[in-house]
């Protein structure tokens, strides 16, 4: 399991080695500044480099940092569904919208509302006050006293206001459900999401399904893992839905008296940072532990829930304070490692100029 995974990499922060290649690379960092002291009875002055770095300014404006920053995949999109008619296509009709690409029509006679097929013939004759295409297979339809019904799609194409169960489904009171198959070769089991009359809702499934609790507007959210790779899945009320990469881990960064936050919101990205935290090993030699509290940091938080969580701690000091929960007995483990300060910088840095990828084109 992918936390698993990171926990496993965190704990390499404690493992008494030589600094690997990940912050050893002296090519890695940014361009780096030195400081002296004078020299003493022909002794050498003390050298003691510098890392460049700055706060991230993507970080600054927060109204781009969102969970939802990264949306992969959008079932319907009722904007996107309708287009106003510019040229009438049918001599006998007054067309006001099309839908889907030309393949209804909402036409207009004596104020009122109907639907035209993608041929012009009548589908819906006019008596509505608004008609709005809602789902690939429904639209909304507004009485001139304003009451609102359905039309629905048939699998053959046709029209109609009557439900038959296998449209309408969407206006079933009872919630979507979990439901689970069994593949009895490879002792696997996935999970899918279907409404309360057995209707398939979303044709995927899922190694971990699970509802969740989001700041979003929509019915109803779930986490779902797909190998390593992590999701939100949020339904809108008529359960068109919207698949959103999930993050991978939090990240809060305190540099040069500023403070800023967003999350790993792609797979590739959680990767690199775990194999750059992975590659850090102990320095020998001692050093003072950092005491004042403006000294600059980063903080990594992996995991989705209270039990899989673990954080890794990095200061500009070098000094790396680990925490992490073991998933299978519950104890609650703390670490201390000083690596090379290079790695704190290289960090920032690869925020700055990685990371921030996931939100600069928001802004």
């Amino acid at each position: 399991m992918l936390i698993k995974r990171v926990i496993a990499a965190v704990l390499c922060l404690c493992v008494a080695t030589a600094c690997l290649s990940g912050c050893n690379d002296k090519e890695s960092s940014s361009a780096q500044t030195t400081t002296t002291t004078s020299s003493v009875d022909g002794i050498e002055p003390v050298v003691e480099q510098e890392y460049e770095y700055s706060f991230p300014s993507f970080l600054e404006n927060k109204d781009a940092i969102s969970l939802f920053n990264n949306l992969i995949y959008t079932s319907f999109d009722a904007r996107a569904s309708a287009s106003a008619v510019t040229e009438q296509p049918f001599e006998n009709y007054e067309c006001e919208y099309s839908f889907l690409d030309g393949s209804y029509y909402s036409y207009k006679s004596d104020n009122k509302r109907g639907l035209l097929d993608s041929e012009g013939n009548v589908i819906l004759s006019a008596g509505y006050s608004e008609i709005v295409m809602i789902r690939p297979d429904a639209f909304l339809l507004t009485t001139e006293a304003g009451e609102e019904k359905y039309a629905f799609v048939g699998e053959n194409g046709i029209v109609t206001t009557e439900g038959d169960g296998k449209n309408n489904w969407f206006t079933l009171a009872e919630p979507l459900k979990i439901s689970q198959t069994s593949d009895n070769e490879a002792s696997t089991v996935s999970y899918y999401l279907e409404a309360a009359n057995g209707k398939v809702v979303y044709d995927k499934y899922w190694d971990v399904l699970e509802p969740v609790s989001l700041d979003t507007t929509g019915v109803a959210s779930y986490s779902a893992y797909l190998g390593d790779s992590y999701y939100y899945i949020v339904f809108d009320k008529y359960y068109n839905y919207k698949i959103y990469e999930g993050s991978y881990a939090v990240v809060e960064v305190f540099v040069d008296g500023k403070y800023g936050s967003c999350y790993v919101l792609n797979i590739d990205d959680f990767h690199e940072i775990s194999s750059m935290i992975d590659s850090f090993g102990n320095i020998s030699g001692s050093r003072p532990s950092p005491t004042s509290e403006d000294t600059d940091y980063v903080k990594f938080t992996f995991g989705n829930t209270a039990s899989n969580k673990s954080s890794v701690t990095v200061s500009a000091d070098g000094f790396v304070y680990t925490e992490s929960i073991d998933s299978e007995d519950g104890i609650y483990k703390k670490y201390f490692a000083i690596v090379d300060k290079m790695c704190f910088s290289d960090i920032v840095n690869w925020i700055n100029t990685e990371l921030s990828k996931e939100y600069v084109h928001k802004q």
